[in-house]
């Protein structure tokens, strides 16, 4: 009897899952002993200095949250609040994607100041806040320069462009503030415009920073400390913020290098079409090294799939990051999605399966497929075109899927109070019983972000607001 070789047709998720690092379990609870105050008390270089003085901020008008408590922790008005930074590690068009508003423990929110007369240039006043007080930590200036000789503007420059959500080289929550300064003429050197990323904990404090001539990087992703950017044909190079070595990788030709499954540069997702069987391989490979990790025409497949393969026909498959290490892997017969798959968990590095979960509905070939995991890593909720199921991640079991006719759930957040957050096709932003999808409220204005400290954010038209995450 011939070998069959398992294939697999890949599909990438930028959303696919909140991990374990962004949302590790509501500890201590959000609620801080400090009063929270609206001035900015701080001392030299903008650090935090002496206790907050008392304040209210606005009550929270809108109808309750469940899973939040009633009454905010503390809120700031629209015109005090400003606007949330972006997200540094995708981009589109040079634009920043994804309003994010907590960084680790602390919130960023960002004002721009008014121009004074003749200004030629913008200014931005971030400040960074404890989430379970209010108070600010630190208060930043960025400067966005326009070029002395007019060819660079600063007016159509916005918060989160200059000033993003990241991580730091060990994977911790870092702020990413992009300036744009004046470098003064220096002998036949004319003057010039730089660009300068400087990256800071949630605490405020510099992590590093660097400066480049003004164009070179600006509107590039940044991830894990790195400024990620063309190669010159040659793979993408890392360009290490605040000094150090400029990676190059080893990898060439088309790649997913966005698809970051691992820890440091990642591993790499990307196809090698096969037409004896038909098929499209998974290969993955270390980003930084260009060495082949592991291809699924080496996995074997589950058994439900296994046996509807034949010598013509291979797999189909979509994978998404679960957490750091593991990756959610769905398996099903290429070109056959509709009859539905399996879903199982693999290691990142080897392709290992760890566990082999519940079958899956590829109904409408749907490729925004998303899974969000619990705190503890035990719960995974998988959406799979119109559809979703909630499995134990360690024994694989089932423990509830949508019935037909139901709204499509794609779940967004699990934080871990017994509340699954989602957006449903008509009901909008929805919070729904975790333990049974029950739908506990839907039409919610804005869904809440989660710290790792059991605040939640709700950035709304009205105000900012922070809540302490409760059981439900």
């Amino acid at each position: 009897m011939k070998t069959v070789k398992w294939t697999v047709k890949w599909q990438t998720r930028s959303t696919a899952v909140i991990g374990a690092a962004l949302v590790m379990g509501l500890v201590a609870g959000c609620d801080g002993a400090a009063a929270p105050h609206g001035g900015d008390r701080a001392g030299k270089d903008g650090a935090a200095s002496g206790a907050p003085a008392a304040r209210k901020g606005p009550a929270w008008t809108g109808k309750a949250i469940p899973g939040l408590a009633a009454k905010a922790s503390w809120s700031l008005s629209s015109e005090e609040a400003g606007s949330c930074p972006g997200y540094a590690g995708t981009m589109s068009n040079g634009r920043a994607e994804d309003e994010r508003c907590v960084v680790g423990d602390a919130s960023a929110l960002v004002v721009e100041e008014p121009r004074g007369e003749g200004a030629t240039g913008t200014r931005f006043t971030v400040r960074l806040r404890d989430l379970k007080t209010g108070a600010v930590r630190r208060k930043l200036t960025v400067r966005v320069a326009a070029d002395p000789d007019g060819t660079v503007e600063s007016d159509g420059a916005t918060a989160a462009d200059h000033v993003q959500v990241s991580e730091w080289k060990d994977g911790s929550p870092a702020l990413l503030v992009r300036s744009r300064v004046h470098a003064p003429a220096d002998g036949p050197a004319k003057e010039r415009l730089r660009s300068v990323f400087t990256m800071y904990d949630p605490s405020g404090r510099k992590l590093g920073s660097s400066a480049f001539d003004a164009g070179a990087y600006d509107g590039l992703p940044v991830r894990r400390g790195y400024v990620v950017a063309d190669g010159d044909g040659d793979g993408q190079k890392y360009v290490p913020v605040g000094g150090g070595k400029t990676v190059v990788t080893a990898l060439k030709g088309e790649t997913e290098l966005g698809t970051r499954i691992d820890a440091g540069f990642g591993v790499s997702i990307s196809s090698d079409v096969s037409y004896q069987p038909a098929a499209e391989w998974l290969v993955a490979t270390d980003a930084r090294t260009g060495k082949k990790l592991w291809s699924t025409e080496d996995l074997e497949p589950p058994a439900a799939i296994r046996e509807r393969l034949d010598e013509e026909t291979g797999t189909s498959s979509w994978i998404a990051p679960l957490q750091e290490g593991r990756a959610v892997l769905g398996w099903s017969v290429y070109a056959e999605e509709s009859k539905g798959g399996v879903l199982t968990i693999i290691d990142a590095k080897t392709g290992r399966r760890l566990t082999e979960g519940p079958a899956s509905d590829y109904s409408t070939g749907a490729d925004d497929d998303a899974a969000v995991l619990s705190p503890d890593g035990g719960t995974v909720v998988t959406q799979y075109g119109e559809g979703a199921v909630a499995w134990d991640t360690a024994s694989g079991k089932e423990l509830w899927r949508q019935a037909a006719g139901e709204q499509n759930i794609r779940p967004v957040a699990l934080p871990g109070n017994g509340v699954l957050y989602a957006e449903l096709d008509e009901g909008g932003p929805a919070a729904l019983r975790m333990r049974d999808k029950k739908v506990l409220r839907t039409g919610i204005e804005k869904l809440p972000e989660f710290s790792a400290n059991g605040c939640a954010v709700v950035k709304a038209d009205h105000g900012f607001y922070v809540f302490t995450a409760q059981d439900v």
